[in-house]
């Protein structure tokens, strides 16, 4: 049975392909929990398709992954209830307000009416009764990061979460990461903007066509090689 602590998420020969396209070649890692992990590599590297297979929303080929224990295809819904993943698409409900689609997840997730808080912390309190549909997409992903926080994630997954943000958007990620590694999660973060994502990392993966090419801890790979692996050159 999954216990506290251990290895937050691990994957064995995991794999995925599209028909004939292979999006992500057999992979293995181990991330300890309260750890942070970078995953850098050029478009098509497989780093979405690595977050996505951990997230549970896609089924992998080949190979198997957990998440604090709990097998990502057997218990994908224990898996969905202490990881959270905030994508490219915000996933938001457009109709409704920002604090109706925060208390939703609230819900959803047993967390009871943290909804004003999560919106204030992220700096949107003003555009609380505001429909998500006229929110600016800097305005949208600052909502995604709101939910993410007021569900408290074990793992969180964050795909490209600085795009779009201003200067204090970017800050709260970092806060958002920190705060999720205080508590005893683990975060897999991946970004083009390597140069900020390395600071908040305890260990880096490269990728390159679906490859994994480097597994090292953060504070041993050297500037020109973090260059050369998010170019997606070995």
């Amino acid at each position: 049975m999954p216990h506290p602590g251990g290895v937050a998420a691990e994957a064995h020969g995991l794999a995925r392909r599209f028909d004939r396209n292979v999006a992500l070649r057999p992979l293995s890692l181990s991330l300890p929990a309260g750890a942070v992990l970078l995953l850098v590599g050029p478009n098509g590297a497989g780093k979405t398709t690595l977050l996505r297979l951990l997230a549970t929303s896609l089924r992998p080929t080949a190979g198997r992954a957990a998440v604090f224990g709990w097998d990502v295809v057997r218990n994908a819904d224990a898996v969905r209830r202490v990881c959270v993943y905030v994508g490219t698409s915000h996933g938001m409900y457009e109709g409704l307000t920002a604090q109706e689609n925060l208390a939703f997840a609230a819900a959803m997730g047993g967390k009871g009416d943290t909804a004003r808080a999560a919106l204030e912390r992220v700096g949107l309190t003003g555009v609380g009764h505001h429909p998500v549909r006229t929110f600016s997409t800097g305005m949208k992903r600052r909502l995604a990061l709101a939910r993410a926080w007021l569900l408290e994630p074990r793992l969180l997954l964050l795909d490209d979460p600085f795009s779009a943000l201003d200067a204090d958007g970017m800050g709260l990620v970092d806060d958002l990461t920190a705060h999720v590694k205080s508590t005893g999660g683990s975060v897999i973060l991946a970004t083009h903007e390597w140069e900020r994502g390395v600071r908040l990392a305890d260990m880096v993966v490269g990728l390159a066509e679906g490859r994994q090419v480097a597994t090292a801890s953060a504070a041993e790979v050297t500037p020109p090689r973090l260059r050369a692996l998010a170019g997606g050159r070995t």
